[in-house]
């Protein structure tokens, strides 16, 4: 049985790291008042979250690296891009299902990390397959 879920058609998923911030911002700022959608930005420690000016139905979530595990035993916490990947991965799976509206603005930023990379492939083709028009920049 195919998933389903109503939203607005003006969704967005915005990511990045702490270096993508000025992008991020300037994003939030031409969002409509209406706009609906998620963004994530990873830091590396407590200190660098900031309030951003998101319209009131786009939630902010900050990613501190340096208080969760990372899947490289080696690392005394996660690795750069890490905890951004899970969490636009985790996104996809629950929003990019059958049945939504036909609009997704997608801007993924944090390219140096090959975590990233992979998990904008991910999105990508579950927008894809969720039938969706999809723009992912970044």
């Amino acid at each position: 049985m195919a998933r389903t879920r109503r939203q607005p058609s003006e969704r967005v998923l915005v990511a990045g790291s702490a270096r993508d911030l000025p992008e991020i911002r300037r994003q939030l700022l031409e969002l409509p008042d209406d706009a609906y959608g998620q963004v994530f930005v990873e830091v590396a420690v407590d200190e660098e979250v900031r309030i951003l000016p998101a319209p009131p139905g786009v939630a902010v979530t900050w990613l501190v690296r340096s208080t969760r595990a990372s899947r490289v035993a080696t690392l005394a916490f996660a690795d750069h891009g890490e905890v951004l990947a899970e969490a636009v991965t985790a996104w996809a799976g629950e929003w990019c299902v059958v049945g939504c509206e036909p609009c997704t603005s997608v801007w993924i930023g944090c390219a140096e990390s090959a975590w990233v990379e992979r998990a904008r492939s991910v999105v990508q083709l579950e927008l894809d397959d969720a039938g969706q028009h999809v723009e992912i920049g970044g």
